[in-house]
């Protein structure tokens, strides 16, 4: 029952984080958080995934995100091992899914609002805050799987 509340807490926080930045933020014009690194700006939103690609494919996207989180929910019916990292990975990861597809579902222009940028690195696509926890919810779920799946968990 605790590792349920993970992770529905980290669902529900990561949701609420991504839709509240997204609606307070989305419409800033140019704002600076540390000068030639990070700043926030609108910039009309993206129809399709990372660096663009399949714009414009808002009903493929839509379907591939349930099915993909769909298969996440089946996987997570059979980890056994449950720890807390594995817990907030995969809360991670839906909240982020669940963030970006509230915005191609229920946005008349179907995209996502990016609105982050990286200054220094200018070519870097603009992102959001369900990005961010995606990548990260991924990249702990990879050290979850290698480091500790399979392993017996201690009481």
């Amino acid at each position: 029952m605790k590792k349920w509340i993970i992770i529905l807490s980290s669902i529900i926080g990561v949701l609420v984080i991504d839709l509240v930045t997204k609606h307070f933020l989305f419409s800033v014009e140019y704002f600076n958080i540390i000068p030639n690194v990070i700043s926030i700006a609108s910039n009309g939103g993206n129809s399709g995934i990372a660096f663009g690609m399949f714009s414009g494919n808002t009903i493929m996207l839509i379907i591939i995100s349930l099915v993909l989180i769909v298969a996440l929910f089946i996987f997570n019916y059979f980890v056994k091992n449950k720890n807390v990292l594995y817990c907030l990975s995969f809360g991670f990861i839906i909240g982020g899914a669940l963030g970006n597809l509230v915005d191609r579902v229920f946005l008349s222009s179907h995209a996502v609002r990016d609105f982050i940028f990286l200054d220094f690195w200018p070519t870097f696509p603009t992102f959001n805050f369900a990005d961010s926890f995606l990548t990260v919810g991924a990249i702990l779920m990879a050290i979850y799987l290698i480091f500790m799946a399979g392993k017996n968990e201690k009481t």
